[in-house]
């Protein structure tokens, strides 16, 4: 596959006009210097994304989301590096030496045969919906507010009787054995027949749109089996499907968030109220790979299931699963005793976008949860709920949720208990250091970056001083500096931003160089200042564990060990406090 060279991808970026190009995807107006813009990233109302043609990058002071012109696409059309090149080269009228092939992945020619049965079934039962002998299916789904161009967007249909469907696609030339393997046709002592026979089809896809099956509704009241699913194929793996997140997952990277509904009509009212990021899991209890799937969309999960008990424990489940995967979650309380579908018919649009736009805290839906399961009137059972606390108090993180938390269960069982809180420990560390950066340590961090960018001397000393930073995306930001000053003598910042692996990382490199001081001068001693300010920090967070690791030794050995340690410690804290005083004296 030809790729593009970095000389010619240098030579479009110093050609490109940063400004030209947002202009071709968004509205921009001047401003001071430079230019202001609508923020695409996020819901932005009034200007905050600002455009320096001179630095020739973006920055939204609202969101963070920042780089230069080549992320600007990739982050707006939801495309690859390569092919926000080839867009910038495009735009700019550049000529690219070689039109890199994006790479496609060869699809499994048994998979390809079950995506065509499936696509003729959803072609096919989308025809027989409009058809007379489904009247009764038609008039059931508009009752519900399913209106034709939501049929449409949803590819509904419906499946007449036993064999249509199967009929259909054995005339079409279809072979058994694939209808069989997709689960559309089975087989009994009569031969093959539907396996959605009299009922509403709604098709299920993969993240990239592929159809993989169907859950489908019976029109026979009788039927105790109300929703079907596609049984496990080849291509469909219930645990691992979350329905509707081809469709609403670039809505969510806008939103930064995904609603997470219970069942397919609930993400169809949504969509009708113009809620266009909501999926659910088909009725099924959340798994860690359907979770994992949504975080690649957004690390905000609102989950919105029923207010009855079975919806309430499902997402404590849920809840506690998405928290484990490092997810930020949202609950939407449902007390209506309705469905979102009767929700608008009653209501309105408006009624469930009121209902779904404040979403409680984990911490607050924890203790509702909790205290609603707790008979109040029996001690034992306050007893009981004051220990479910403790143990779920061990995995907040933030102090003031952990107060709230307190006092309110402590409120409502007007139980006094001794609440022996251990803080978890944050896996973002340098070796053995638990990160909690003390106050102005982050602000060093960014200044060192800063320097870092415009000064190779402040590269010598950030690798001969200190070598680290310790919050993570920043110290991994500071070696990719390192590389580029090795290989160019300085760092390039439109060569560091492509270099920069992900968002977070480019949304860092223009804030460094929108603070106030980038402008200032290279200052030596405000570098080694900055330099001792981590120093310090760090062993200030050594010294606090090894005081942990004194109280509770183990032994005299380990103890002497300890201590040593923990005297060099302290030893280094005042020299290089007694350094920082020195300075300070003579300026």
């Amino acid at each position: 596959m030809a790729r593009i060279e970095q000389e010619e991808i240098d030579a479009l970026r110093n050609q490109a006009d940063i400004v030209n190009v947002i202009s071709h995807y968004i509205p921009v107006q001047r401003s001071g210097k430079g230019y202001k813009a609508i923020c695409p990233f996020h819901n932005d109302h009034d200007p905050s994304m600002s455009i320096s043609p001179d630095k020739q990058i973006y920055k939204c002071f609202v969101c963070g989301n920042g780089g230069n012109v080549f992320t600007f696409v990739e982050n707006f059309e939801k495309v690859s590096f390569v092919e926000a090149v080839e867009k910038v080269a495009e735009l700019t009228g550049f000529h690219l030496s070689s039109k890199p092939a994006v790479s496609k992945v060869e699809v499994d020619p048994h998979k390809k045969a079950l995506y065509n049965v499936l696509n003729e079934t959803i072609n096919y039962t989308m025809y027989q919906l409009d058809t007379s002998v489904a009247l009764h299916a038609k008039e059931y789904l508009e009752k519900r507010g399913i209106d034709a161009e939501t049929r449409k967007e949803f590819q509904i249909g419906f499946d007449p009787d036993r064999t249509s469907v199967t009929k259909f696609l054995r005339a079409k030339g279809f072979e058994e054995k694939d209808l069989v393997s997709s689960n559309v046709s089975r087989v009994n002592e009569n031969g093959l027949f539907d396996v959605y026979a009299e009922r509403i089809t709604f098709p299920i896809h993969d993240m990239n749109g592929n159809p993989i099956g169907f859950s489908a509704r019976t029109m026979d009241p009788d039927n105790p089996s109300k929703y079907i699913n596609t049984n496990q194929t080849d291509i469909f793996t219930k645990g691992d499907i979350v329905y509707n997140l081809h469709r609403a997952k670039n809505e969510a990277r806008r939103n930064k968030c995904i609603y997470l509904c219970e069942g397919v009509t609930d993400v169809i009212a949504f969509y009708k109220a113009g809620i266009k990021n909501a999926v659910c899991t088909l009725g099924t209890a959340c798994t860690q790979h359907q979770l994992s799937l949504l975080k690649r969309c957004s690390t905000k999960l609102i989950f919105c299931y029923d207010g009855d008990h079975a919806g309430q424990s499902a997402t404590y489940k849920a809840c506690k699963l998405a928290l484990s995967l490092g997810a930020q979650v949202g609950i939407v309380l449902n007390k209506t005793g309705k469905d979102p579908d009767e929700i608008i018919r009653m209501y309105g649009n408006e009624g469930l976008i009121n209902l779904v736009k404040t979403p409680i805290t984990w911490v607050e839906f924890l203790y509702n949860y909790l205290v609603e399961n707790t008979n109040l009137n029996s001690y034992s059972e306050k007893k009981e709920l004051i220990q479910k606390a403790k143990e779920e108090i061990q995995t907040l993180t933030d102090s003031t949720d952990r107060s709230y938390f307190i006092d309110k269960i402590q409120e409502v069982t007007k139980l006094h208990s001794d609440f022996d809180v251990n803080v978890p420990v944050t896996k973002n560390v340098t070796p053995s250091i638990r990160l909690v950066v003390p106050d102005g340590t982050k602000d060093a961090e960014e200044m060192i970056l800063s320097m870092m960018l415009k000064s190779y001397q402040a590269t010598q000393i950030f690798e001969n001083d200190l070598g680290y930073l310790i919050e993570d995306t920043y110290s991994k930001l500071a070696l990719t500096i390192l590389d580029i000053s090795r290989e160019r003598g300085k760092c390039d910042i439109q060569v560091l931003i492509d270099a920069s692996s992900d968002q977070a990382s480019r949304n860092l490199v223009t804030k460094l160089v929108t603070r106030d001081d980038y402008d200032q001068a290279f200052d030596e001693e405000k570098m080694k200042g900055a330099v001792r300010k981590i120093k310090m920090a760090v062993l200030s967070m050594q010294s606090a564990q090894l005081k942990q690791q004194i109280n509770h030794a183990l032994n005299g050995e380990s103890l002497s060990l300890l201590i040593n340690k923990y005297n060099e410690c302290l030893k280094e804290q005042r020299r290089l406090l007694n350094e920082e005083n020195q300075n300070s004296s003579n300026e």
